[in-house]
This record gives structure tokens, sequence and C-alpha cells, in this order.
């Protein structure tokens, strides 16, 4: 599976990373937004119960409890709110009309603590100067509530409070308890209320509440996705002004070739830590061409030094050879020093054309090259090399075919191919080239017969000094460096080499060359072209 880019993999991340930081802090917000608000319906049920202690106790008058919630509510929520009064023991004393069939009183009937701060004398007290009169039986005196108190909104600083807002002691000997139930479609939130004999249930319609909850989660998660996509496009910007000095780096190292050691990355002090891996940078190409370029100029003096010894060596063999006698011990020495001296004058040349690519000194005088004509002269040439090694010639040439070219570099490179297809050939095999025009270019094929390139081996076959296992024994001339050394001849002239198959019995080159125009001086072309 390919891997993702680096700045769509960050921009993601940043997505994650804030998606989890904004589902963290929204459910923590959320949850707490449902406590406050659950404890705002517990204070006002609270704030009911303390203003009017009177809901517990034989003071008659229950068929009135209904017009005091109304006076406290308002008409149009009366069935927003559910009492219920009761002994401890479960005799019911008073239950709203309006109870839900389905609400069970006693799943309600919480176990109370009693309240360490509610003696006698603090309820007696509370009752007497803190609270409104109670309900029963003459009922409030004036409205119990500023106008607009209403379930869930809060209340006013009216009567039953104490100055400054603050609620009265509780006039209850129990500590209240708080708890939801759910009634139908409804949900109710319920306080328990009481002294050691009897309990006061006040319940409050949640529903409103519950929905405005919801549809709070509603639109954050509505909003998360936006959110989420509003950070990762921040993060593919971030990371993508990150990384154009990354990008600025790739293009430079793109063009550092062998003709280009000094290319060198623009310095820069946006960032401390990208100006000092460009200076690392730097200076690693500062000592590899140092490095290529001793190297460069070690193989061409080397190469070029040893011409001319080689080539003494080669005179006086020759000369040697010619004195010896016929058949005698002698002349085989002689003539196998000869043959050694004229492989190594071939590997000398080899490295030094190879030194002078790579110095990019190579091809430096070109001039059209009537490619066909050329190519079928070299060709008659090396007819007698593929009928020695008793092999079958295919040659295909079209003609009129022109490249701008060092004529004797190109016919080198041709003829490493062609060597390569008879060496690797096999008894009674054949051998061909095709050269036919296309557009601009001209293509050219080289292709044989024989055991083919193991597949392991054909990544490798223009490196230098490369020979596959087959051809490694002193039977096959060659030492691995005409086919590197043809690629980088049909390099410098603007083309490409490279192995189109290779199979057993099928081996195929493809040489790729530029096409120059038909010069105006030469000869006209014939008729029909």
């Amino acid at each position: 599976m390919k891997p993702l880019p680096f700045r769509l993999r960050l921009a993601a991340l940043s997505a994650l990373i804030s998606g989890v930081v904004l589902v963290v802090f929204g459910g923590l917000a959320w949850h707490f937004i449902c406590r406050e608000r659950l404890a705002a319906l517990d204070r006002e049920l609270r704030a009911l119960a303390y203003r009017h202690p009177g809901w517990l106790g034989e003071r008659g008058g229950f068929e009135r409890l209904g017009a005091v919630v109304e006076s406290v509510f308002g008409a149009d929520r009366r069935e927003q709110v559910l009492v219920r009064v009761g002994s401890v023991d479960g005799t019911q004393r008073y239950r709203s009309p309006h109870w839900p069939d389905d609400l069970d009183p006693a799943t309600l009937d919480l176990p109370l603590e009693d309240d360490p701060q509610a003696t006698p004398a603090e309820l007696d007290r509370a009752r007497r100067e803190n609270m409104v009169a109670d309900p029963f039986p003459g009922g409030p005196r004036g409205p119990p509530w500023t106008p607009g108190a209403r379930a869930g909104r809060g209340f006013g600083p009216g009567p039953g409070r104490l100055r400054g807002g603050a609620l009265p002691p509780s006039p209850f000997s129990k500590l209240p308890r708080f708890l939801s139930a759910t009634a139908g479609e409804s949900v109710w939130r319920f306080g328990v209320f009481g002294h050691d004999a009897e309990r006061l249930f006040l319940g409050l319609n949640q529903t409103e509440l519950q929905v405005e909850l919801n549809r709070l989660g509603a639109a954050f998660l509505w909003t998360l996705p936006l959110a989420l996509l509003a950070v990762g496009s921040g993060g593919w910007i971030v990371a993508g002004r990150a990384m154009r000095p990354l990008r600025i780096i790739a293009r430079t190292a793109e063009r550092v070739t062998a003709h280009g050691l000094d290319q060198r990355i623009p310095a820069s002090a946006e960032d401390p830590e990208i100006a000092r891996l460009i200076q690392v940078l730097n200076g690693m190409m500062d000592r590899l061409e140092a490095s290529f370029r001793q190297a460069t100029r070690f193989s061409s003096d080397a190469s070029h030094e040893l011409r001319t010894p080689l080539a003494v060596m080669q005179g006086e063999l020759e000369q040697a050879l010619q004195s010896a006698s016929a058949g005698s011990p002698e002349q085989r020495v002689f003539a196998g020093l000869l043959e050694e001296t004229q492989r190594l004058k071939t590997i000398t040349r080899g490295l030094l054309l190879l030194a002078q690519a790579d110095a990019g000194q190579l091809a430096q005088t070109r001039e059209p090259v009537p490619l066909s004509t050329e190519l079928r002269r070299w060709l008659e040439d090396f007819q007698d090399v593929v009928e020695a090694a008793g092999l079958e010639s295919d040659w295909e040439i079209e003609p009129d075919l022109v490249v701008d070219a060092e004529a004797s570099l190109l016919r080198q490179a041709l003829l490493n191919l062609l060597h390569n297809a008879v060496t690797y050939n096999e008894p009674g095999g054949r051998v061909g080239l095709t050269l036919k025009g296309r557009d601009a270019a001209l293509d050219l094929t080289v292709w044989n017969t024989g055991p083919g390139i193991p597949t392991g081996d054909q990544a490798r076959v223009f490196d230098r000094f490369f020979r596959v296992d087959a051809a490694r024994s002193r039977r096959v001339d060659g030492v691995g460096l005409g086919l590197s050394l043809a690629r980088e001849i049909v390099r410098v002239h603007g083309g490409r080499l490279e192995l189109e198959a290779s199979r057993p019995g099928w081996t195929c080159f493809r040489l790729t060359l530029p096409q120059a125009p038909w010069p105006e001086p030469w000869p006209t072309r014939p008729a029909g072209r």
C-alpha cells in the first residue's frame, strides 16, 4: 500500500488531535451544563418547598393546593408541576390530579438523612420569621413569586427570600434529595423533602430542559465536522508553509548530477532548524563534489598516463611475436601477452571515456551525422564478426535519418551493443538491428537470440564492471564496461538507452535519439520523401 504524503498525514493528524480535544471538551462542557441546569431545577424545587412549609401538616384544604400552584406558575403551566404528600409508612394524603399513571410513587420514596442544622428552635424561627403564610387554610398572602417566575426560569426576590436573594433556612428536619424520573414521553425532576413522619414530593417537568440540552448536543455534533474541516485545512496550509524549505531542498537535490555538482541550496534565515539542515546538506555536497572531482581526475589521469606505456608494450610484443619462430613456446607467450595488452587498452579507453562523461567533457564537438548512411557502412564492417560467430543477421534501416552527434562516439556505442548481442548469443542464432524515425526522434533497437538476462540481473546490466553470472568466465571477452559506456554516450547526446525486454531466447535493447533536420548543403533526398 502506498503511504500517504507527509503533508496530508500532518493535516490529518492535526484534525484528529483537534477532534479528540473538541470531543472531550464538548463532552465535559455538555456534562457540566447538564449538571448546572439540573442544579438550577433543584434550587427551584428547594425554594418552592422552603417558601411553603405548610405543604406538610394538618392544616387542611388540600383541594386548594391546585390554586396555590396556579398562582405560583400560572394557569398554563399548572400541569407542569406535580405534588404528592404522604407519610413515611406510604400512606398518601394528597397527589396532583394529573399525576402520570405510569409513575409509581414508591420509586420516588428515597431515604432521607437528618439535617444537623435543622433544630426545633431553628425550624420554628424559620417558619415564623422567614417564610410567607402557609397555603392552608387561608391561602397565600399575595403573589409568592415575582411576575414571570416559572419552572426552570429562576425566582425573583419576592416574599419568602431573605435580603440579598438568599434562601431562608430549611423548614424541614431532613436533608432533601433529588432525582429524575421518566413517565410516558416526559422527564420529571423531583425533590423529596420531609420530617420524621411525612414526605413532600415536588416535581417539575424536565422535558423542555432535555429538549434544549439535546438541541445543544446536536448543534455541537453538526458543527464538529466543520470545525475539523477548518482545522484540517489550517493544518494543510501550515504544513505546506513548513515544508516549503524542504521542497526547495528537494528541487536542488534533483539538479545535483555529475554535471551539476556545483548546485547548492539557498540559505534560509526563517527557521534555525531548517537553516542548520541546509548548512549540513551544502557541506555534504561540497565534500561530495570534491571527492567526485578527485575520483574523476584520477581516472582520467590514470587512463591517460597508461595509454603511452600500453602502446609501447603492444609495439614491442608485436615485434617480438613477428621475430619468434612459428609454433614455438615464445610465440604462444607473446600472443597471449599481446591479447592481454589489447584487453587492457580497451579497459583504459573505456575508463577514460567514462571519466570524460562524468566530468561533462564527452561529445563536445557535434555535427549532423547521416545515421542511415553511416549505419549501413558500420554494419558492412561488422558483418564479418557476425559470420565468424556463425550467426545470421537481420538489418532494417529507414533511409535519410539524421542525428546531431559525434560520429566516432556514436559508432562505438552502437558497436558495443552489437558486440554484446553477438557475445551473448547461442550457436546458430540471430542478431538484428532496426532503425526507424518517429516525430522528432528516432528509435534504434538491437536484438539477439540467446539465453537472455536473468530477472535479478536486469536492473544492473548498465552498472560499471557488472557481468551476469554466465559471462564471468574468461571465455567470454569483456569487462562489463560496454553497456555502461554506451549508455553514457547516448545520454550526452540527449538520448536514452534501456533494456526493453529479456527472456530466454530473446533480448532487446532500445536506443532513442533526437532527430536532426536534413541539412541543406547535403544532396537532395530521393524522390518520394
